[in-house]
């Protein structure tokens, strides 16, 4: 079995059981305790965390973490495989060439591992390679986090969303074909709702998709199987209709109003910013966008952190996403972006973690995600720096 050491960037081979010294160790569950530690596991599991006592003197078979802090695995809960954040429309040519694509895909998750990320949600690809990921890290053929795939979207035929999803006409070919849909599997279902935002037109957002009354059968159909639902939503008009119709969580959800948060906590709705997106077209400058895009971004970028620590105030469940895969929002780094971006926002650095970790794991619905109690997985844990910080290169 193996822990991601966060700390090296390094995916380190532990035996099934063991003990090990340790700096200390945080979680939402025990807060942060600073303590030098003798941590032990069982058949791959957390079976007990001791006090070091200053009289004590450690066998030999240790590990020697003495410089780690153990503590729960991050989840991202919003990536796209198949993407490369480099060129989208290049990228979708590759998808032409399979071996390239998993190729690529490998790395990314190999790399989510080597940064303490153990669980990612995947928003899909209509071709299924996130799908065939998923598949591939649970089989032990390619070595990865968690991967929790909607498999394709749900979108409407001619709109927003052709390389997530067959695309139906209506409700009426969504009926006809949901046995088929459904029974290819997936582990959460997703509905593009609206378009996209306009980098050079502030809050314009790509047309709704779907009424309130077809997309409340679309989510009907996922509760009915104990899937949850999240949806792609930004504009007052597309996210109003998510929220209306029950969906699960809010994707990106630009252009928020405080209504929409008052709801939202009514219904327990989560809320997915995606900040990074766009934040990290102004954080790492490039000359792909005129002077008047980059002022609408700041626009845009302004108005999201400050619904985000709205969000926050109103107890809003807030989850963690990247959107992985979009331009400038490379596979694993950009994590850190984001909960950079939701520190800016307002939200005390431990709120974050456990939204990373806590929340995602609710939202991803994965148990024993998130959290470091006994009886939790080591793989599912991470060993990270002396000092829990946020700084770019881990904490």
């Amino acid at each position: 079995m193996n822990i991601s050491c966060s700390a090296a960037k390094e995916i380190l081979d532990i035996p099934l059981e063991g003990r090990a010294i340790i700096a200390g160790y945080w979680s939402p569950k025990y807060g942060l305790s600073s303590q030098p530690t003798i941590v032990q596991w069982r058949a791959s599991q957390l079976s007990s965390l001791t006090p070091l006592s200053n009289t004590e003197n450690p066998d030999l078979d240790l590990f020697h973490w003495e410089s780690y802090y153990l503590q729960p695995g991050w989840i991202d809960c919003h990536v796209h495989l198949a993407l490369d954040s480099l060129d989208f429309y290049q990228c979708l040519k590759n998808w032409e060439n399979p071996s390239l694509i998993q190729k690529n895909i490998q790395v990314y998750l190999q790399n989510y591992l080597r940064l303490g990320i153990v669980a990612i949600r995947d928003g899909g690809d209509l071709p299924g390679y996130s799908w065939l990921a998923r598949n591939n890290v649970r089989e032990g053929t390619w070595l990865g986090p968690r991967v929790i795939s909607v498999r394709e979207a749900v979108n409407r035929k001619g709109m927003y969303g052709r390389f997530l999803g067959r695309g139906f006409a209506g409700i009426s070919d969504w009926h006809r074909e949901l046995i088929d849909f459904y029974g290819q599997g997936l582990d959460q279902l997703k509905v593009i709702v609206s378009g996209l935002i306009r980098f050079d037109n502030f809050k314009v957002v790509g047309p709704t998709q779907w009424t309130v009354a077809e997309l409340s059968e679309i989510v009907q159909t996922a509760h009915q199987r104990g899937i949850s639902v999240m949806a792609h939503a930004s504009g007052e008009d597309g996210i109003s209709t998510a929220i209306a119709a029950r969906v699960d969580s809010i994707e990106h959800g630009y252009y928020m109003t405080a209504e929409h948060l008052n709801q939202m906590k009514e219904y327990g709705i989560a809320w997915i910013p995606t900040v990074a997106p766009i934040g990290n077209i102004l954080k790492y400058p490039t000359d792909r966008y005129s002077s008047f895009e980059i002022d609408t971004l700041r626009r845009i970028l302004e108005t999201q952190l400050t619904m985000i620590y709205e969000a926050y105030k109103r107890k809003v469940r807030i989850g963690v996403g990247t959107d992985a895969g979009a331009y400038l929002v490379p596979h694993g780094e950009s994590l850190f972006d984001e909960m950079d971006w939701l520190v800016q926002a307002g939200i005390p650095k431990l709120d974050v973690y456990s939204m990373a970790t806590q929340e995602n794991a609710g939202i991803v619905r994965q148990k024993d995600l998130g959290r470091l109690e006994i009886g939790t997985p080591m793989n599912l844990l991470q060993l990270t720096k002396g000092n829990v910080s946020l700084e770019r290169n881990r904490i």
